[in-house]
């Protein structure tokens, strides 16, 4: 053969004339076995005298001839499986009259996957064309089952996909993982899963979202699995959400590192789909999930309890309104009372919701002896407690005093987010004085010319300004208990009696006579025989001891009475009888 060879490079540097038809020529490098292997087909022709395999290795410039051989293949040794280039040339009546073009023994370019998504429950593959020319589409490579790291041809070894997506609508599983190759016409053959050769940089994971709802917490828990085998990693995961279907929006995003997010505060009866869309570093490519929906069936917990009255009617009964919440999974709820803020306990059930605003008169009380407070309580389906503001009672004390005036004192009126903005002091009905906020006492100066005033019952009304938390203003009057006081008598007695004079009856001059439940009085001589008795306030002494003048000179008397609190009083004194 070595002279035929010395033949053959001494045609080579002259111009050839190509056949019509040449071979036409494939070449590709065994992985793994240290050779190439080249294959062809021609029609030989007249005079054949073989076919020359010309090569270049490592782009070298030079293609020489390597061998001659009539067969349609040939295996050349490439120990380090080096690139090489290779035509096959034809002898036809010792003539080399024509060469095929030039290919490769490099296996086509495959070009990165951009993104595996779930598109209405299928997985969806796309990546970027080859920049190699000669590619003719791309082999699916599927691993099966998930997670075996077995890689077969997909949906079988003859499907050739032409474009640039591929659609698994066989997929039994929406969790796969696939991979591709590009081929060639001459190209066909095992996949080196993240070879350099291949060009890859491994498969590529669909993503599945999964989540559930916790309807007492309102929140929904999302979980979904990596994404896998972008070249320079993934940069996050966003979050993205449609709530009763409008566009989704994005809701938030986590590292590359975190698969799991808690979306807060659904809302009951929202339709909300979710989706997550991983993000490839330094690039623009995206990958998504499914699109995850879910009905937000949620607990509705009580958003507010407002107490908004609490007053005292004048049969010293508490009435208390309040208004709450009635979008709510209710379970139970309570009136609670008590005689101090910190020690509450339940004073009526409430099972059902009711009404927005209610009502609640308790008449087992004593607000005239004790301060009352109250709140409102509602417990929902998980067990969530809501309270309302606090309300306390205003208790009122009403004293007589000796100077003949009443003391009336109580304490602050309070409901919780108001502000008391004046008291209004009320006596039998009628408003007597309208008080700052800061004071809690009143002194009423009676009339004591006015019989009436002996017995006095008092009130007092705060006008209460609330600013509520939702932002409302609510104005209430909190009244208090009523408590009357009875004001003492008081008994002047004259000093001297003229008979025949102006000042000719003697009889005490008191002072409220309604207060005096018993009376006496009796007047004495000198000698302490008794001139006269009566049981009659009206009743006056004249001078007399049974129709006959007494004589000139000074008399004793002695009045007892008993004031309105049964208290007995005694008065003892002298009187000068005047002629």
């Amino acid at each position: 053969m070595r002279p035929i060879l010395l033949f053959i490079i001494s045609l080579l540097s002259s111009s050839y004339l190509l056949a019509q038809n040449p071979p036409q020529a494939c070449a590709r490098v065994l992985i793994g076995l240290g050779q190439d292997s080249i294959t062809w087909q021609a029609t030989p022709c007249t005079n054949f005298g073989g076919y020359v395999i010309l090569g270049e290795e490592n782009n070298s410039g030079t293609f020489i001839p390597l061998d001659t051989t009539t067969n349609l293949n040939y295996v050349n040794t490439n120990p380090s499986e080096v690139p090489w280039q290779y035509r096959i040339a034809m002898l036809c009546g010792g003539v080399l009259t024509s060469q095929s073009a030039t290919v490769s023994n490099q296996r086509p370019i495959t070009p990165d996957i951009r993104s595996v998504n779930i598109v209405n429950g299928i997985p969806v593959v796309n990546w970027d064309p080859s920049p190699t020319t000669a590619v003719i589409g791309y082999q699916v490579y599927k691993e099966s089952p998930y997670g075996s790291t077995n890689y077969f041809p997909y949906p079988n070894a003859n499907s050739i996909v032409s474009g640039t997506t591929f659609t698994d609508n066989t997929a039994n599983d929406p969790l796969a993982r696939y991979a591709i190759l590009a081929v060639t016409d001459c190209n066909k053959g095992l996949l080196g899963i993240g070879s350099t050769i291949d060009g890859t940089t491994g498969p590529h994971t669909s993503m599945i979202l999964q989540g559930n709802i916790d309807s007492c917490s309102q929140t929904i828990a999302l979980k979904w699995n990596n994404y896998e085998n972008w070249k320079e990693g993934t940069q996050r995961y966003e979050i993205w959400l449609s709530t009763n279907g409008n566009n989704s929006q994005l809701v938030d995003s986590v590292d590359n590192t975190t698969t799991r997010y808690t979306y807060t505060n659904a809302q009951d009866n929202d339709i909300l789909v979710f989706q997550i869309r991983a993000i490839e570093k330094n690039k623009a490519n995206f990958a998504f999930t499914n699109n995850l929906r879910i009905n937000a069936n949620v607990n509705r917990p009580m958003d507010f309890i407002y107490l908004t009255d609490l007053t005292v009617n004048l049969n010293n009964e508490i009435e208390i309104k309040w208004e709450w919440d009635t979008d709510v999974d209710f379970s139970t709820g309570n009136l609670n009372s008590g005689t101090t803020p910190d020690a509450l306990s339940p004073r009526l059930t409430l099972p059902v919701i009711g009404a927005a605003q209610n009502a609640f008169t308790d008449n087992n009380i004593l607000p005239e002896e004790e301060i009352y407070y109250y709140n409102i309580q509602s417990t929902d389906a998980c067990g969530q407690v809501v309270t309302s503001n606090l309300g306390k009672s205003i208790r009122l004390k009403a004293t007589p005093k000796k100077n003949f005036k009443n003391t009336v004192v109580w304490n602050t009126g309070t409901i919780q987010y108001g502000t008391v903005e004046r008291y209004i002091v009320y006596k039998d009905g009628n408003k007597i004085a309208t008080l700052p906020p800061t004071d809690t006492t009143y002194t009423d100066d009676l009339n004591t010319q006015e019989q009436q005033e002996v017995f006095n019952c008092y009130w007092v009304v705060a006008q209460i300004k609330l600013n509520l938390p939702d932002g409302r203003i609510y104005y209430t009057n909190s009244q208090s208990n009523q408590d009357c006081c009875t004001q003492g008598s008081n008994i002047l007695m004259p000093n001297a009696i003229a008979v025949n004079g102006i000042n000719n009856l003697f009889r005490p001059v008191i002072v409220f006579s309604n207060s005096i439940q018993s009376y006496s009085m009796q007047i004495f001589d000198r000698y302490g025989s008794l001139v006269f008795e009566s049981q009659d306030l009206l009743d006056a002494w004249n001078g007399t001891k049974n129709g006959a003048p007494l004589q000139q000179g000074v008399y004793v008397y002695q009045v007892r009475y008993q004031a309105a609190d049964g208290t007995w009083i005694e008065k003892k004194g002298s009187v000068m009888l005047i002629k």
